[in-house]
């Protein structure tokens, strides 16, 4: 023990307190960080091999301008307690690297500043983000023991005396550091397109990395709810009339307009429910959606129907749909903007004397429902506390028991819309119910894919039970049926598991052509059992609905899909897809949409461009609630 303290005196007597050691403890946890951070890059594929190629290289060296700038404020702000204050940076930092990871699985962006202000939903999705934390993880805490370590191997050196700086000796360094911080960033940012930044946060992070994004988030989060100017100006109202002027269809005939008026709406939207599952068969020959197959056949289906959800995933399917509307880039447009004025079929129909309903067999406060139902038009929302909890699946109340309550809770005497949101096909899958599940998925069970298959399986069979019921109360046609999925169902670190199923090697263009959701309208006379395969997504339900029951549209972005020849769908992250070609806004490249070679995109810049004005146009209607102040 003396020998010990001996030496650590030697030690103490040959190094000054502000050391070569308290360097190395510095530049261990600033390269850490880095090294954490490209971890987080290339493992959610945001970036990839080589590993040094030009846009890494770009990548890293911004996120290290990120760090030396954090260090220059803690040397500012600390002095005392600079070496605990760093520690507790990393900690936070790797935190937040882990949210960032955990959140990316399943919505394929890092987590925002609008995220985490809705963070109340977080007690209702513990499942889900339990079930996408891997053991791999810890390895953004594997370098605490070294820098705790180093630490007390400093307070063994001096105790806990730590060198004071002068105030201007510090501001000095810290200033240095700046700005050779700031250098970094700005020598990155002079060398990337930063035209997509306001439209893509995954092009911010791939170039410029996710701590920047982070300070690019908060500094957007702070103009947008704090020092933008909700007023709307006579030249933007100006040109939201021009816009929608120029979208108007001019046809003086168009085709089944009125077919449904004066019928009852009934949309179901199927949680997860995807594309690619449709007629598909099992090894064994077994289908996997057996009610929906067969139901496509009694409707008019679209097989190239995209979802066009951000960051409020299920809720921005909801809002697509009974709005024609796109979310907002970031969080969720049921929180952020609940109290504007929304021209939605519910409103529009309650303008024609129905009864409009909304059906969720959840709390009422998820998504901020119970508000927002309100402004786009439901009278009566039913939810948990109101269903009788008969049959447990997955989250809550089985889609059996749900559909079947709900019918019984319509008043049938008068036209009524009936929006109903199903929730046993909820991620993770992996529930009690669904591992005893009767329906064998043979070589898949046990797995990701094969959970998922026995959930849209059951999905499937209460649909069919659904449809049975509706037709024994004379309701399947006499009402106007519209049947579509919310958005993905695979994450996309389990999509090597998905391309295995489905016989594939994973490229960015496939996984693209992949997010597509079924869609099918069932009405008396209506193409029934043809498929339709123009281009479309969730935005254009609204305007096709109100054109089959009679109903002007003046403001819905989409596109009525029986009077159209131009099909395309326009993605929140502002990625286009055409009947002719898609253009991935993460890559900037444009592809054949049906053989996948590369085209030159400066042939479609103008077109592109031309599309993508459906979603500043969109925000402005948000953000400056402009249809309250058009009529």
């Amino acid at each position: 023990m003396n020998m010990l303290n001996n030496f650590f005196k030697g030690i103490k007597n040959k190094v000054k307190p502000v050391s070569s050691v308290e360097l190395l403890y510095w530049g261990m946890l600033i390269g850490a960080l880095l090294i954490k951070s490209f971890y987080f890059q290339i493992t959610t594929k945001l970036n990839g091999r080589p590993f040094f190629s030009v846009m890494n290289r770009y990548m890293l060296l911004s996120s290290f301008g990120v760090l030396l700038i954090i260090a220059s404020i803690v040397i500012l702000a600390f002095n005392k307690k600079r070496r605990i204050v760093l520690l507790i940076v990393d900690i936070i930092m790797s935190l937040l690297l882990l949210a960032d990871t955990i959140y990316y699985r399943y919505y394929n962006a890092a987590i925002s500043v609008s995220v985490l202000y809705q963070m109340g939903l977080v007690g209702s999705v513990g499942d889900s983000i339990t079930s996408l934390f891997k053991v791999k993880d810890i390895i953004f805490f594997i370098d605490f023991p070294f820098l705790i370590g180093t630490l007390l191997f400093m307070r063994k050196l001096w105790g806990k005396t730590v060198a004071h700086f002068h105030i201007y000796k510090r501001l000095a360094i810290a200033v240095i550091i700046f700005i050779l911080g700031f250098s970094c960033i700005k020598i990155t940012y002079n060398n990337v397109d930063t035209s997509t930044f306001p439209y893509d946060d995954n092009y911010v992070s791939r170039y410029m990395g996710v701590s920047y994004f982070h300070g690019y988030d908060i500094k957007r989060f702070i103009k947008e709810n704090f020092l933008t100017d909700r007023n709307l100006t006579a030249e933007e109202k100006q040109q939201i009339e021009n816009f929608f002027n120029e979208k108007k269809n001019d046809s003086d005939n168009p085709k089944y307009r009125g077919v449904a008026k004066g019928k009852n709406l009934i949309i179901v939207q199927v949680e997860a429910l995807q594309h690619f599952v449709i007629n598909r068969k099992l090894e064994d020959g077994r289908e996997i959606t057996p009610n929906l197959n067969k139901l496509i056949n009694e409707s008019a289906y679209f097989d190239n129907f995209y979802y066009q959800i951000g960051g409020g995933n299920t809720s921005d399917a909801e809002f697509l749909v009974n709005t024609s509307l796109f979310p907002i880039k970031e969080g969720s447009v049921y929180f952020r903007f609940p109290s504007n004025t929304y021209h939605s079929i519910g409103n529009m129909l309650k303008e024609q004397g129905y009864d409009t309903y909304a059906f969720h067999a959840n709390n009422p406060t998820f998504w901020n429902r119970n508000v927002i139902y309100k402004s786009i038009g439901f009278d009566e929302f039913m939810t948990n506390k109101r269903y009788v909890l008969d049959e447990y699946v997955g989250w809550g109340l089985g889609d059996k028991s749900f559909y079947r309550q709900s019918l019984e809770r319509i008043d049938k005497s008068k036209p009524f819309y009936g929006f109903m949101i199903s929730l046993s096909s909820h991620f993770p899958y992996k529930y009690q119910y669904f591992e005893e599940y009767d329906f064998d998925t043979g070589k898949y069970e046990g797995t990701f894919m094969g959970y998922y298959i026995k959930s849209i399986h059951y999905a499937d069979e209460a649909l069919g039970e659904f449809i049975e019921n509706l037709k024994q109360q004379g309701l399947y046609d006499n009402s106007l049926l519209v049947i579509y999925g919310d958005h993905m169902a695979v994450p996309r670190d389990k999509a090597d598991e998905l391309m295995n199923f489905l016989g594939m090697e994973f490229n960015e263009f496939d996984w693209a052509k992949l997010q597509k959701v079924p869609c099918l309208i069932h009405y008396p006379g209506v193409e029934n059992g043809k498929v339709f395969d123009i281009t479309a997504g969730q935005i254009d339900l609204l305007p096709t609905i109100m054109n089959l029951m009679g109903i002007d549209t003046p403001y819905a972005l989409g596109k009525d899909l029986f009077n159209t020849d131009y099909g395309y769908a326009v993605l929140r992250n502002s990625s286009v897809i055409t009947d002719k070609y898609i253009y991935l806004s993460n890559t900037r490249k444009v592809y054949d949409i049906n053989t996948g070679k590369e085209l030159d995109q400066s042939l479609y810049d103008d077109e592109i461009e031309s599309l993508q004005q459906d979603l500043f146009i969109s925000d402005i209607i948000i953000q400056k609630n402009a249809l309250a102040k058009m009529d």
